[in-house]
């Protein structure tokens, strides 16, 4: 048996009292949100201690105190006891008119239910702590950072909606559509991807952390549309939060720059993964490798390290072949494309007839997440309590075993709310929310498996003569 993953100060775990008492701060204005009853009460915390940083904490109200006071009516939409909260937190003028602002956007109930909905199986507080460690345990901020996130998800992205439930196959099914919609081409600009193994997820790094590795030379800007590349983007990100393994809550990429060249560069998308990095899925990257970069990469590089927040430049690697990638991934584990050992391939599996029927079942998916809601307002029952010290001893066991009895009510409902991938059909993801890193040629189903597109080719024909070749 390896020796477990140690756990990191500042996750489920493993916190400080200060840290403690930040995340049951943020706990409180969340609920706040939708919850007018729940008191703001008297933090322990004072404002003059709210960031653990004395420097950043005098930066902070400098530039709070240089902003005119917002007015009652600018105000109006923030409920009184989440008010009282922020501003008792240390929230300056800009902070609280960016409060309201996304209170505008996103009501209680619905950041209430958009909350349970990314939940997935995750452990609510390592949501939580997620975007406290990005904004350096600053309260206010945070909670600005986190609702962005959950207005973007359910507003701006549709994440759940369009990405989730809908999944592989509408692209597929799209890709096929007479004629030259948008639809169609968004389709066959995500389809794309997939057949080229541009991005591909496949076994764990040395912590323990799920690996994608991107395939950087099969990119050719203006081969499928800005939204299917979007979303392929979001779709793996999606995929691997359900590769998270309990104490890992972090993923690696592997940028694989043999063979990269001008005509691989594209800016767009490097920001979108970025931006999507620091502010939707905040503390997710653990390591960022650039694989093999050749020397016309430095220039391109200093772009790239020029969007990078401090904290995600300094999970960065520059790795040249695969004796220096062993410090990195398990050595058996790296795969032959990467000068390793392990005969493994990507190959891309088309959606099976029927795979995603319990989609249909409305019915039970409804019964499901009525349970999950029930859950989730015994969660925020027992936080309450736990926030205010009143839930007694035995508050913290009690707890543990509703936020267990959510992460097993996601898997029950997983197989109703997202298309099953490439993942669910090599049985990666196994029903259940069983998660096999290395399952095996023997685990693939008896299917179809899509043409072994040449990736130069690929890469270089118009969509047309792509799909045909998938077709062939």
């Amino acid at each position: 048996m390896p020796d477990p993953i140690p756990i990191p100060e500042g996750y489920v775990g493993n916190l400080t009292p200060v840290q403690q008492e930040k995340l049951q701060q943020f706990w409180k204005i969340i609920q706040q949100s939708w919850d007018p009853t729940l008191s703001s009460g008297d933090d322990t915390t004072s404002v003059a201690s709210s960031n653990t940083n004395p420097s950043s904490r005098r930066r902070f109200f400098s530039f709070s105190r240089s902003s005119t006071e917002p007015t009652d009516e600018e105000l109006s939409t923030i409920p009184p006891n989440l008010l009282a909260s922020l501003k008792r937190l240390g929230a300056g003028a800009n902070e609280l008119r960016a409060v309201q602002s996304l209170l505008n956007q996103l009501p209680g109930d619905k950041i209430r239910s958009t909350y349970l909905s990314m939940l997935k199986q995750d452990h609510p507080d390592a949501l939580c702590l997620r975007f406290l460690r990005a904004e350096k345990w600053n309260v206010p901020k945070a909670w600005i950072k986190f609702i962005r996130a959950l207005n973007w998800r359910a507003n701006e992205y549709k994440v759940d909606e369009d990405i989730l439930a809908k999944g592989e196959e509408y692209a597929f099914i799209n890709s096929r559509l007479e004629g030259d919609s948008t639809a169609k081409k968004d389709g066959e600009g995500l389809l794309l991807q997939l057949y080229t193994g541009k991005g591909h997820l496949h076994g764990i790094d040395l912590e323990g952390r799920p690996i994608c590795i991107v395939r950087v030379r099969t990119h050719q800007p203006g081969t499928q549309t800005t939204k299917g590349l979007n979303d392929y983007i979001v779709h793996l990100i999606e995929l691997v939060r359900l590769l998270m393994v309990p104490p890992v809550e972090s993923m690696a990429i592997v940028f694989d720059l043999n063979s990269f060249s001008i005509s691989n560069w594209e800016l767009a998308p490097v920001k979108f993964i970025i931006d999507s990095f620091q502010e939707y899925y905040p503390e997710s990257l653990g390591a960022m490798i650039f694989y093999n970069a050749p020397w016309i990469f430095s220039g391109f590089w200093k772009i790239i390290n020029g969007l990078l927040d401090p904290v995600v430049a300094s999970k960065v690697h520059f790795v040249t072949g695969a004796r220096e990638l062993e410090g990195l991934v398990p050595a058996e584990h790296i795969i032959k494309e990467l000068g390793g050992p392990e005969d493994w391939e990507v190959k891309y599996i088309e959606p099976t007839p029927n795979e995603n029927e319990r989609l249909r079942d409305t019915a039970t998916r409804d019964v499901i997440l009525e349970e999950r809601k029930a859950l989730g307002d015994k969660l925020f029952s027992m936080n309450a309590e736990w926030i205010t010290g009143s839930g007694g001893d035995s508050l913290n066991s009690r707890r543990d075993v509703v936020i267990q009895q959510l992460s097993d009510n996601y898997w029950r409902l997983d197989p109703y709310v997202r298309a099953r991938s490439l993942l669910d059909r090599t049985r990666v993801i196994q029903e259940g929310g069983k998660i096999d890193f290395y399952p095996g040629p023997e685990a693939v189903p008896e299917v179809v498996v899509a043409s072994e597109v040449d990736e130069k080719v690929a890469v270089k024909e118009t969509n047309s003569m792509q799909m045909s070749a998938v077709e062939a």
